[in-house]
């Protein structure tokens, strides 16, 4: 039997009523899941944001770049970018496009828009030549002749300080060799040199800088705080030792066949007042003065036995010294930030631990009984730095130092004789003495030559005041 009409019109409302409770509970879903997605997005945010994130586990790795790099805390710094100020004297160059890019054509139309692009570069390197015509005069009152000197000028020498300068600061610094330093002349600014000459000016270098030097080693010896580390060099192939000694301020260089007590004296003198920071190397014990060890070369060291010992000889004695040790360089971050009887309470608490460690607990395998005796041997030199406030607790400013001496000394940059290492360490000291000033080692130079020249004190690169 056929429904009727009114059935039919009762069907499609049941029908029309389901449909729109579909639809809603079609919406309903749609707004959680819309809140679902913004919630992931926000937490993903904040994991970029805290460096938290972990990698899913089929993820290929990726590598990070940008502000997302998560890294650890401690070594977080911001970018560094090239802030360009325009100067006055802008050589402008006006460009134009030769055709349209889009479709070829020619007929271009101004538009009176353009977009400014600054790039700095350097000029085409040239060799000047400089003719000093010294006039002769005759003094009216004795009837004597005389002549003048020009300011940079250099008596008996065919080639300015400018390039001897250089030649300098390419074997001290860059650590090129004698025969790339003539290259690099001849092929930037089209100079000929010789081997021999560059070695001559070496040794011009010496002699001009040597009193600068000896008043920089009379700065260090009264200085507060002394950094000091040594590496191996080689002069004709025979094996002898470069010594830095050095500060925020200061970075002097001493090349000696000998690694005893007798270079330290010769470096610091026997009346030395300040700290001396330095490694656990016996030769540092030769000279009477306070003294911090570096705690990093010891962290290094337990570190690498906690690798290699059994379990329970770490648990019981490596990583509580590495607690320790790590818990006193972040007290010394701190001091700031305590007061002085809070500071001294947690000073004096790890004093109590090192004590516990060192003379309670008495291992008897051998790389753990080296180490307490150690401690034991530089009990008075191990925390110096929470003491004497401005004394670091590592000596990482002496191995910043040496690096690049060590970095030339692989690539062949040795001596040959007594004098070029000498050489070498004179103008090492000055070349990386200025870095640290903040100045320009060739301006530094030139200053040198015309207070030589003009018979006045060489100045120094550093102030006195």
């Amino acid at each position: 039997m056929p429904a009727t009409p009114e059935a039919l019109v009762q069907r499609i409302v049941r029908l029309e009523a389901a449909l729109a409770q579909l639809q809603a509970a079609n919406q309903q879903l749609r707004d959680q899941l819309a809140e679902r997605d913004q919630r992931i997005a926000e937490l993903e945010a904040q994991l970029r944001t805290r460096g938290k994130g972990r990698p899913q586990a089929n993820a290929a790795p990726q590598r990070r770049t940008g502000p997302d790099r998560r890294q650890p805390p401690h070594r977080r710094h911001p970018g560094a970018f090239r802030t360009l100020v325009p100067p006055q004297d802008v050589i402008h160059h006006d460009v134009y496009p030769g055709a349209c890019p889009h479709c070829g054509g020619h007929e271009l139309l101004p538009t009176g828009q353009f977009d400014d692009h600054y790039t700095q570069d350097i000029p085409e390197p040239k060799v000047e030549t400089h003719r000093w015509r010294r006039h002769v005069r005759v003094c009216a009152r004795c009837q004597r002749a005389c002549q003048g000197q020009g300011d940079l000028e250099l008596p008996e020498a065919h080639l300015g300080p400018r390039v001897r300068l250089l030649v300098c600061y390419a074997r001290a610094h860059l650590g090129l060799s004698l025969g790339k330093t003539c290259d690099l002349v001849e092929q930037c600014w089209g100079l000929r040199l010789s081997r021999a000459g560059a070695l001559g000016h070496l040794r011009w270098g010496l002699r001009l800088f040597s009193p600068v030097v000896d008043r920089l080693w009379q700065l260090l010896r009264q200085s507060e705080l002394v950094h000091g580390d040594e590496t191996g060099w080689r002069i004709n192939g025979d094996n002898v030792w470069l010594w830095c000694f050095g500060n925020d301020r200061l970075a002097l260089y001493l090349i000696d066949q000998h690694r005893n007590r007798a270079v330290l004296l010769r470096a610091l003198g026997e009346n030395f007042a300040g700290v001396l920071v330095s490694d656990f190397y016996a030769v540092y014990d030769g000279l009477d003065c306070d003294k911090q060890r570096c705690l990093v070369h010891l962290l290094r060291e337990l570190a690498r036995l906690r690798e290699k010992l059994s379990d329970y000889l770490v648990e019981q004695f490596i990583e509580p010294l590495i607690e320790l040790f790590k818990g006193a360089m972040a007290l010394g971050k701190r001091r700031a930030e305590l007061g002085v009887a809070a500071f001294e309470a947690e000073r004096s608490g790890l004093w109590d631990r090192l004590d516990e460690l060192v003379w309670a607990r008495i291992p008897r395998q051998a790389d753990c009984v080296r180490i307490r005796e150690r401690l034991i041997k530089y009990w008075d030199e191990l925390l110096t730095f929470l003491y004497v406030e401005g004394v670091p607790a590592d000596n990482n400013a002496a191995e910043r130092d040496i690096r690049s001496v060590v970095a030339a000394r692989s690539d062949g940059g040795t001596n040959r004789t007594e004098w070029g290492a000498q050489a070498f360490a004179c103008l090492k000291s000055v070349v990386r003495t200025c870095a640290k000033a903040g100045r320009s080692f060739l301006s530094y130079g030139l200053e040198v030559v015309q207070a030589r020249l003009r018979g006045q004190p060489e100045p120094l690169p550093v102030d006195t005041g």
